[in-house]
């Protein structure tokens, strides 16, 4: 990938060494907002667009079924990044406002919980009380959406910016400098693993996994981990890039997407490096094949699709790495693929959307406002995307 192709903000969103760097000119922005209230706010005004009242009917049948500004964006703000989760008839997203905003699945917002500082985190709900999400200060919340409240917070050592993993009826977190952390649903730590951090990160991290009774992350500085889910000890440890300190950012491999397992087959990814994937057992390494993801691959009934950071939807077959189809878009750098309905829904950093038959067939297109790079997110009734300035969208 030339330095070209590389997009502007990702140049501004680096960090050095642990992620906490970002917290202090995210948050200077919003001085005299709330200092940490739990307290509800009024939603205001006009925020988000009735359900119905949006219908982009474009060819193909994919819809935007209604939109919402989340944050009510200034000029110049920051872009986000958070993505949303849904607890149970309620959607969670934190923004940029320092808020985490609280919607029914029509798209009304109903409620806001004060933050101490803005947020990319995304959310996670482990029930329909309790959605955990994090702030730039390093914060971790568990937040009651019904009631509109914050049930507890766990100041973590650094940000978090992927998003809380459930482990039985506890969370795995994932923090920039490469620690792991099991965390009960009181906000209690259980256990803390720790790795070497790395040099230069972009500011979209991988979450972990949780299979069984094993946990396994995808670490900045290119390890890949398999640890033990009841006291957080290391079963193996596999290196997967030798060095990944860059000159400059069109040299960078860092991990964007989440690691994933087909059977046997854990798939990992870094972004401008490689596919590789190990033996879930032992770490072994399986195949690697030289692609380029931002998001996690999507595995269902042991088939393996990709969207690559170069406008692309594959088929592997996840034993060998072998191409079962391919699909060119002539698109932008593609996150996804998350499942509507049968079809494959992946999305662009021009804010093109996509539906595509599981057998690679475009089925249906729209257009988003600015750029989209979190995966979309299954919801009731269609899925749910994030773009990078503010507004979240549920397409069928």
């Amino acid at each position: 990938m030339s330095m070209l192709r590389l997009p502007l903000f990702l140049a501004l969103l680096l960090s050095l060494g642990g992620c906490s760097t970002l917290s202090s000119p995210i948050t200077s922005l919003f001085e005299g907002e709330s200092e940490g209230s739990s307290e509800t706010a009024t939603p205001q005004e006009g925020a988000q667009q009735a359900a119905g009242e949006t219908t982009n009917m474009p060819d193909g049948g994919l819809e935007i079924a209604w939109g919402a500004d989340v944050d009510q964006r200034r000029p110049l703000s920051p872009y986000s990044f958070a993505s949303p989760d849904v607890a149970g008839e309620l959607i969670v997203l934190a923004g940029q406002d320092s808020y985490a905003h609280i919607f029914d699945t029509r798209g009304n917002e109903l409620r806001r919980v004060a933050l101490v500082a803005a947020s990319d985190s995304g959310a996670t709900a482990l029930s329909d009380k309790l959605v955990v999400l994090g702030d730039a200060q390093g914060i971790l919340y568990g937040i009651d959406p019904q009631a509109g409240s914050i049930a507890w917070r766990w100041q973590m050592p650094t940000v978090m910016l992927g998003r809380p993993v459930p482990i039985a009826d506890d969370m795995l977190v994932q923090t920039g400098d490469n620690s792991l952390y099991r965390v009960n649903r009181n906000g209690e730590k259980l256990w803390s693993f720790s790795s070497a951090q790395a040099g230069m990160s972009m500011n979209l991290t991988p979450s972990p996994l949780v299979k069984g009774d094993t946990c396994y992350a995808l670490l900045s500085n290119g390890d890949a981990v398999a640890l033990r889910g009841d006291n957080g000890d290391l079963i193996w440890r596999r290196q997967l890039l030798l060095d990944n300190d860059a000159a400059v950012l069109s040299e960078l491999k860092t991990p964007m997407a989440d690691p994933v397992i087909a059977g046997d087959v854990l798939v990992t990814a870094f972004y401008q490096g490689a596919i590789i994937a190990l033996s879930a057992r032992n770490g072994q390494q399986l195949w690697q094949r030289e692609l380029s993801l931002k998001s996690a691959p999507l595995v269902m009934g042991g088939r393996l699709f990709i969207a690559t950071a170069d406008g692309a939807v594959f088929e592997l077959d996840p034993t060998t790495g072998a191409t079962l189809w391919k699909r060119e878009l002539e698109s932008g750098e593609l996150v996804g693929p998350t499942l509507l309905g049968n079809r494959l829904l992946v999305a662009d950093d021009a804010g093109e959307v996509f539906a595509l038959s599981l057998d690679g067939h475009v089925t249906g297109t729209t257009s988003l406002p600015g750029r989209v790079d979190r995966k979309p997110v299954s919801a009731p009734g269609g899925a749910l995307l994030r773009n990078n300035l503010g507004g979240l969208y549920l397409i069928r």
